[in-house]
């Protein structure tokens, strides 16, 4: 269990700006009011992630027990919610007095593109992605690459190492992973490390031969491959070999993976006479 018992309002706050950012899902529970005898003033506020893991606190013992199992159910619900806590034994089992009121505010989870790798088809990838309305985070292990600048409406854009780039921008079953390094060691790594992960959209970009190359690295290191997940080379064939049009490409499978169509011209699919 993760957890950071300072409640300083700024850093409970730029933690919800981080995961909101990665398109988490998680509770921010807030003490909306509270009298003398509560654990904690209002304001106090602690974040709840579905498995019941929290970060920052607002009281701790039956307080904090209580407002987890409420927070879990608020996601499964995707509402936000309330409650009062009396601080009596026969209530709360906590003796100390007073009462405080708790705001459960519910973050969903985000479908989102995960593109590792910064270069020309990561950018052109972002600028469709821009147009479509889809947020996106970006990582690349060359800062000069993964730059705020280069990517202004990313979500998040990461300076990281590889090796570390999927556990630092939290890959859930809600990204769908776009993997365009520039070297295909960097493609392992991240690949490897995504396997790990529940995300149902895996794209590797890459010839047949480099795709092969990495798929029986990986292999030979004892890691199970799921092939249904991992779309590589990645991309519809629709023709072009611009970065512009690769991005494109690449886009298009992702909604058709996302919409669970067929990705088949609308004029096969019409109904003969």
């Amino acid at each position: 269990m993760k957890r950071f018992m300072s409640n300083n309002q700024n850093e409970v706050l730029e933690r919800v700006a981080e995961l909101s950012g990665r398109g988490s899902e998680f509770v921010l529970a807030t003490i909306v009011s509270s009298s003398k005898g509560s654990p904690r003033k209002s304001g106090s506020k602690m974040i709840i992630f579905p498995d019941g893991s929290i970060e920052f606190t607002i009281g701790g013992g039956n307080l904090e027990e209580m407002t987890i199992q409420k927070s879990m159910k608020a996601i499964k619900s995707g509402e936000n919610a309330s409650f009062e806590v009396e601080f009596t034994e026969d209530k709360s089992g906590m003796a100390c007095g007073g009462k405080a009121e708790i705001f459960l505010e519910v973050f969903k989870a985000k479908d989102m593109v995960a593109i590792f790798g910064a270069g020309h088809i990561g950018m052109a990838l972002s600028r469709i992605l821009d147009i479509l309305g889809i947020p996106y985070i970006v990582a690349d292990d060359r800062r000069e690459f993964a730059d705020k600048k280069r990517f202004p409406n990313a979500c998040q854009v990461k300076a990281v190492s590889y090796e570390k780039a999927v556990k630092e921008l939290g890959i859930g079953k809600n990204h769908y992973c776009v993997i365009v390094t520039h070297g295909h060691k960097g493609d392992k790594k991240v690949l490897r490390d995504l396997l790990t992960t529940e995300s149902e959209y895996l794209g590797m970009i890459g010839s047949d031969k480099k795709v092969n190359a990495v798929l029986n690295e990986i292999k030979k290191e004892g890691v199970s491959l799921t092939q249904t997940r991992i779309y590589a080379p990645v991309g519809l064939d629709i023709g072009g070999d611009t970065p512009e049009e690769i991005a494109l490409s690449i886009a298009a499978e992702i909604l058709k993976i996302k919409y669970k169509r067929t990705g088949r011209s609308y004029k096969d699919m019409r109904p003969r006479r």
